[in-house]
């Protein structure tokens, strides 16, 4: 692989991208020799990502203060997010060894925490951001509404609680209401900057030298013209993560997930090669 900063000047070369079945039949022979090391890194990644998001419920124990509560809940989001993320990162590395005809092993799983962890950290974080930040004011809005039915769940409690009076205050449908208004355009502008920035991890991964800005520069010139494409891959590949997570009560997952990533690895690889660079 290269290892030089991305400079996109604008131009592509007149060669045919590969089609998503292209990309999939790929990937799906690249995987088949390897597949139980990487099902065993996705085995470990749910389950600290399952041990990452337990943070959140810190901010729970703060019930007095809202504001407190909102800020901790924020802070331990994107806390919880970045370690995801660095995973993520390990994930890609072990794709593009993969790619390049060298040995995989679960432990590169871990490889930005003893690799270029500063950068790794950065990019990491940044992409927490993006992910958390426009779906923050929903968030406000459900948490407000959650400690108001809180309320009535401890008034419950008392002797005196009568049950036919239970209702949903004017003020909860108005929070309730505040929520799903703010989720909508905060999920489509989530959508777009995962779009854009989808390919930094590899970046960060095949131009060693490159800075945070520069990183994010050429995941943004890079994607200039296919950011439908990509995005019909991932929808693509719901029914799989659907069908596949529900029917096997999300074993089938440990599967799927090395098979996605293979796939966005083509698609990087696909992509890069095409492009003047």
């Amino acid at each position: 692989m290269p290892h030089r900063c991305v400079k996109y000047s604008g131009t592509e070369t007149n060669m045919t991208y590969m089609t998503y079945s292209q990309l999939k039949d790929s990937a799906r022979a690249r995987l088949k020799p390897v597949i139980g090391r990487f099902v065993g890194a996705a085995a470990i990644y749910y389950g600290l990502m399952a041990a990452a998001n337990r943070l959140t419920s810190v901010s729970s124990v703060f019930r007095q203060s809202f504001a407190l509560r909102m800020v901790l809940f924020f802070l331990f989001t994107v806390l919880a997010e970045t370690f995801v993320n660095m995973l993520s990162i390990g994930l890609h590395y072990m794709m593009l060894k993969l790619y390049c005809g060298r040995p995989v092993q679960i432990g590169d799983l871990f490889y930005p925490f003893t690799n270029r962890s500063g950068t790794c950290l950065g990019a990491s974080f940044f992409m927490s951001l993006i992910s958390e930040v426009p779906i923050m004011p929903a968030f406000t809005f459900f948490m407000r509404y959650s400690m108001e039915a809180e309320k009535i769940s401890i008034a419950a409690l008392s002797s005196s609680f009568d049950a036919s009076a239970v209702t949903i205050t004017p003020e909860m449908m108005t929070l309730l209401s505040l929520a799903f208004f703010c989720c909508t355009p905060a999920l489509i502008l989530i959508t777009l900057l995962q779009i854009t920035y989808s390919q930094v991890f590899y970046l960060l991964l095949d131009f060693p030298s490159c800075t945070l800005k520069q990183l994010f520069r050429g995941s943004r010139l890079l994607m200039r013209g296919h950011k439908g494409r990509y995005f019909y891959i991932k929808v693509s590949m719901l029914p799989l993560i659907l069908i596949g997570g529900l029917f096997t009560c999300g074993i089938g997952t440990l599967w799927i997930t090395p098979f996605i990533y293979a796939v966005t690895t083509e698609f990087y690889l696909d992509l890069i090669t095409k492009r003047k660079i």
